[in-house]
C-alpha cells in the first residue's frame, strides 16, 4: 500500500473518530473539568511516547531539540488550538465553531503557501479550487448570521460574537501551524510517536494552570469514575490524534486540510444517527453550503493525491 493510500486512511480515520467522539462521547466528558481531562490524557500519552521514544530511537528526541524554533512552534500551535477553541465554544454556537474552524485550516494553509512556507502545499486542481471558494463563502455566512445574531446563540452581543468568531480562527490558524511544524521535523527525521509526545508539554501546562484556575470546575466527582473517564479519553481522544500525526507524515497539508474539513458533515450524519439534529434554520442554510464546498474539496484533494502516487 503506497503513502498516498495510507495517508488518506489516517486521514479519514482522524475525521471520523473526532466526530464519533463529539456525537456519541461528548456527554461523558460534560461533569467534568475539560482541562483536567486534557492534561491527563495527553500527558500520560506523551510521557509514555517520549519514554518508548528516547528507548528506542533516542536520535529522534536530539534532532527535535536541536531544531528548537520548529518544536517550540508546535508546541505554541497545540496550545493555541485546544485553548481558542474551548473559549470559542463558551460565547457562540458549537456548530459554528466546528465548522468556521474546519473550514479555516485549508484556507489558512493557502496562505502558508502563498507566504513562501515550504510544508504548506498549493492549490493543486479546479476542483479542489472550487470546493475550497465555496467554504469560505459557507464560513462567510456563518460568521455573518452569527454577528447579526440569527445562528443558534451567542452569549452576549455582536462584540462577543465577534471574539467567539476570533478565536475560532486563531484556532484555525494554529492547527495548520501544527501541521507545517509537525512535516518540518518529520523531514527532519522525527517520527509521529515522537511528535506526538513532543507536542504536548506546553499544553499540559497550560491545561493544568487552567484547572487551578477554575477556569471549567464542575461538581465534585469520585476518583473512580474520573480515572474511567482518562482511560476512555485515551481511546477516543488520544488515538484520533496519533491519527492526525501519522497523516500529517504521508500526505500534503493541504490534502489533510481538505479531508479535515469534512469533520462537520461526519458530525452531522452521526447526529442524524443519534436522532439528534437541532440547528437554527439560518445554520442549517450555511451548512448545507459548506458541506458542498468541503466534499468537492475533498474529492479535488484526495484524486491529486492518488494519482500522483499512481504515476510515480
Amino acid at each position: 500500500m503506497n503513502n498516498a493510500t495510507l495517508g488518506l486512511i489516517w486521514a479519514f480515520s482522524f475525521v471520523i473518530l473526532e466526530a464519533a467522539q463529539a456525537v456519541f462521547f461528548g456527554g461523558v466528558f460534560q461533569d467534568y473539568d475539560s482541562f483536567l481531562i486534557g492534561a491527563s490524557v495527553f500527558g500520560f500519552t506523551a510521557v509514555g511516547t517520549l519514554a518508548w521514544t528516547h528507548f528506542r530511537y533516542p536520535d529522534q528526541l536530539l534532532i527535535a531539540w536541536n531544531n528548537g524554533h520548529a518544536l517550540l512552534g508546535l508546541n505554541l500551535s497545540t496550545a493555541f488550538v485546544w485553548v481558542a477553541y474551548f473559549f470559542a465554544l463558551q460565547v457562540i454556537e458549537p456548530a459554528v465553531v466546528f465548522t468556521i474552524f474546519s473550514g479555516l485550516i485549508p484556507v489558512a494553509i493557502l496562505i502558508f503557501s502563498a507566504l513562501g512556507v515550504p510544508e504548506a502545499s498549493p492549490l493543486r486542481n479546479r476542483i479542489e479550487g472550487a470546493g475550497l471558494v465555496i467554504v469560505i463563502i459557507a464560513v462567510i455566512y456563518l460568521a455573518a448570521i452569527t454577528l447579526l445574531g440569527q445562528s443558534g446563540f451567542v452569549r452576549g452581543g455582536w462584540m462577543v460574537a465577534l471574539g467567539g468568531l476570533l478565536l475560532t480562527g486563531v484556532s484555525a490558524v494554529s492547527l495548520a501551524a501544527m501541521m507545517i511544524y509537525s512535516q518540518r521535523l518529520d523531514r527532519l527525521g522525527v517520527a509521529p510517536v515522537a511528535q506526538y509526545g513532543l507536542r504536548f508539554p506546553l499544553y499540559v501546562v497550560v491545561a493544568l494552570v487552567a484547572a487551578g484556575f477554575g477556569l471549567d470546575t464542575k461538581d465534585p466527582v469520585e476518583l473512580q469514575e474520573f480515572l474511567i473517564v482518562i482511560l476512555i479519553g485515551f481511546i477516543i481522544m488520544a488515538f484520533p490524534v496519533f491519527a492526525m500525526q501519522k497523516a500529517i507524515s504521508l500526505m500534503s497539508t493541504l490534502t489533510l486540510a481538505a479531508i479535515t474539513a469534512l469533520g462537520p458533515l461526519f458530525v452531522f450524519l452521526f447526529q442524524i444517527v443519534e436522532s439528534r439534529v437541532d440547528y437554527a434554520p439560518a445554520t442549517m442554510n450555511g451548512l448545507a453550503i459548506y458541506f458542498a464546498g468541503a466534499l468537492l474539496a475533498a474529492f479535488g484533494g484526495a484524486r491529486r493525491s492518488t494519482g500522483k502516487a499512481a504515476k510515480t
